[in-house]
């Protein structure tokens, strides 16, 4: 069985002063160790290690999980632990006991320095060569990294004879996620990976597939790809945004592929507004559908350029004080935060509410963005692009085309991370629970909904068409027309 390599765990950062969410320090790479065998009484000791820390520290682990149905699960698995295992071997059977709480930000993982994964990568192991999507439980290929007989929007149907929707419905099961649209949207962008975890396939796929308009299938063998070709397909690297304008409708598109704080970032957004304002620029669309999060102060940044209205990006968070934190030294930023906040808990909880409060004002007022601004979300739109969006809706700064957000409105964040002694598989648990700007009793358990849904048809991803730009576009035409039949 191959071991179970782990997620990109995009976590959350700061959103305003009071709301810091801080991000752990980067893993150390699992050690060669993590390719041996372990007896049962090792990998019973790791998953009473997970059951402990996980209900020790989480902050409600329960909100959407009854905590019978939850121990039964964590009982079923542990009679399952009587014969030696790996690591990987261990976490395919145990990962699935850390994403049945519908939260994004808990789950047991390798990361991609896992020795089996470098030893693999190093050799010249190869990986499944296309970029695919799910819609409503099907599989779709979006982009193939070499030349394909499966074209974009081609159903697969089979892969090496099993079937795909098979496939996808074992996958789902390893991605922690708040709600299913995100846990989709993340399934696919890593399948490659999670494919040549799992089954172990990617040096060499058979692939039955049906192209998009045709009605028969068709066979093909694709050929695998480089680690590094990977990496670029699940957009991991360190490209953090663009700005692209398209001149003819006077539309700016900033995208964000994450939220990363530094002077790096800070210089973008200074000459992005800049380019902005010099070219007269009456439509802004900030594209966060592949944001998978990072530090809620960049949002913050942002939103100078955006508005001089009072906002939040969270209402409230409500922190544990757990006992199980000091065995785990690499949470010394969250252990500080508790001791600095001590006396404040009661009961072992402690809760932080916020008032809206204006934006910094700008160091460059005439950059102040004031014409349209639309923010473009989806199911990947998680942690603080979430944040973000929140925001943007509850106070009405822009409006909001795409699909709903990842996260739900009442969420987990502030990832901790902990290892298991003997696998020493490393893993995350949520330190913090948040009430989203804009969370009703009613919303809790969905994301940010969009002013204006637009969804991406299969049609669509045969015909290369980006739905919701070709929707604005169209809405800047129709403006610009209606604007023209009134001047005198």
């Amino acid at each position: 069985m191959k071991a179970l390599l782990g997620f990109v765990c995009l976590l959350v950062g700061v959103a305003q002063a009071a709301w810091a969410q801080q991000q752990p320090a980067p893993l150390p790479a699992a050690p060669a160790s993590s390719l041996t065998l372990l007896e049962p009484p090792q990998l019973q000791q790791d998953l009473d290690s997970l059951h402990a820390w996980l209900h020790a520290t989480h902050p409600n682990l329960h909100l959407r999980l009854g905590h019978e149905a939850d121990e039964r699960q964590w009982q079923r698995v542990r009679a399952q632990l009587n014969q030696p295992l790996t690591a990987g071997e261990f976490a395919q059977l145990v990962m699935p006991l850390t994403t049945q709480y519908a939260d994004g930000h808990t789950g047991l993982s390798y990361d991609f320095s896992d020795a089996a994964f470098q030893a693999y990568s190093q050799r010249g192991g190869l990986f499944f060569p296309l970029n695919v999507t799910l819609q409503k439980g099907k599989l779709y290929v979006t982009e193939a990294a070499t030349e394909s007989e499966a074209r974009p929007g081609a159903l697969i149907r089979r892969i090496n004879g099993e079937s795909a929707d098979a496939v996808v419905q074992k996958m789902l099961r390893y991605w922690p996620a708040d709600h299913q649209k995100n846990r989709e949207a993340t399934t696919a962008r890593l399948f490659g990976f999670t494919l040549w975890s799992l089954y172990g396939w990617g040096e060499s796929v058979q692939l039955e597939f049906q192209n998009y308009g045709q009605r028969q299938k068709q066979t093909t063998t694709l050929r695998g790809i480089p680690a590094e070709r990977l990496m670029q397909l699940m957009n991991v690297g360190p490209r953090k945004y663009k700005l692209t304008l398209h001149e003819p409708e006077s539309l700016a598109v900033l995208e964000f592929f994450g939220f990363q704080q530094n002077k790096a970032t800070t210089a973008f957004l200074d000459s992005a507004f800049t380019v902005i304002k010099q070219k007269g620029i009456r439509h802004l669309a900030v594209d966060i559908r592949r944001n998978g999060g990072g530090n809620s102060a960049v949002g913050a940044q942002l939103l100078q350029y955006l508005t001089t209205k009072s906002y939040l990006q969270g209402e409230a968070k409500e922190l544990r004080y757990s006992q199980a934190l000091p065995q785990q030294p690499n949470n010394k930023w969250f252990n500080d935060m508790l001791a600095a906040n001590q006396g404040k808990f009661a009961d072992g909880r402690y809760r932080l509410s916020s008032t809206p409060q204006p934006p910094a004002p700008l160091a460059k007022p005439e950059l102040l963005f004031s014409s349209k601004f639309y923010l473009l979300t989806g199911p990947r739109t998680f942690s603080s692009a979430h944040m973000l969006a929140a925001a943007v809706k509850a106070y009405h700064l822009g409006t909001i085309v795409g699909e709903e957000t990842g996260n739900a409105m009442r969420f987990f964040g502030e990832p901790l991370s902990f290892q298991l002694p003997n696998t020493k598989l490393w893993g995350m648990c949520a330190g913090a629970e948040w009430w989203a700007a804009g969370y009703t009793p009613q919303t809790q358990d969905t994301g940010v909904q969009p002013d204006v849904e637009v969804k991406s048809t299969i049609k669509d991803l045969a015909e290369g068409t980006d739905a919701v730009l070709q929707y604005l576009r169209q809405l800047i035409a129709e403006q610009d027309a209606t604007a023209s039949s009134v001047q005198p």
